[in-house]
């Protein structure tokens, strides 16, 4: 129940985010700007809590380790909010975050092709469903 409960946490501050985000960049800041900003917030209160939780784990820095976080930190932290902030410019935050909520069919199908993991028929569902519910929430 404990990780239920965290995950709710999680979606309702995601939740909220974007409300800030569309703010922002509808008053005329660069999406560039406005992520470099929100990164700085993130860094900012990731180093408070390693500190004060003392959860730092200096082996995510050795070999293929570092490479795939700061590829990934690359892709979803830099270029993916990139494109988030930019695509927040010219529609509704409304349309744009469960756009970009259909990540898991894209993580399913790469997890299936790049780690090898099997897709059950109940994952494939899910992720039509998924795909069913954003075009229902975009078309209105």
């Amino acid at each position: 129940m404990k990780g239920e409960i965290l995950a709710l946490i999680s979606a309702l501050l995601w939740g909220i985010a974007p409300i800030f985000d569309k703010m922002v960049v509808s008053s005329g800041v660069s999406p560039y700007t406005a992520n470099i900003v929100r990164a700085f917030g993130a860094v900012t209160f990731l180093i408070f809590s390693v500190i004060v939780l003392r959860q730092f784990d200096q082996s995510a820095f050795v070999g293929r380790n570092l490479i795939y976080l700061l590829t990934a930190g690359a892709l979803g932290g830099g270029v993916a909010m990139v494109l988030y902030y930019m695509a927040l410019k010219f529609t509704s935050a409304s349309k744009v975050v469960p756009i970009t909520s259909i990540y898991p069919l894209f993580t399913i199908l790469f997890s299936s092709i790049a780690l090898g993991e099997n897709v059950s028929p109940k994952v494939v569902v899910g992720a039509v469903l998924i795909v069913l519910g954003v075009v229902m929430v975009c078309e209105g």
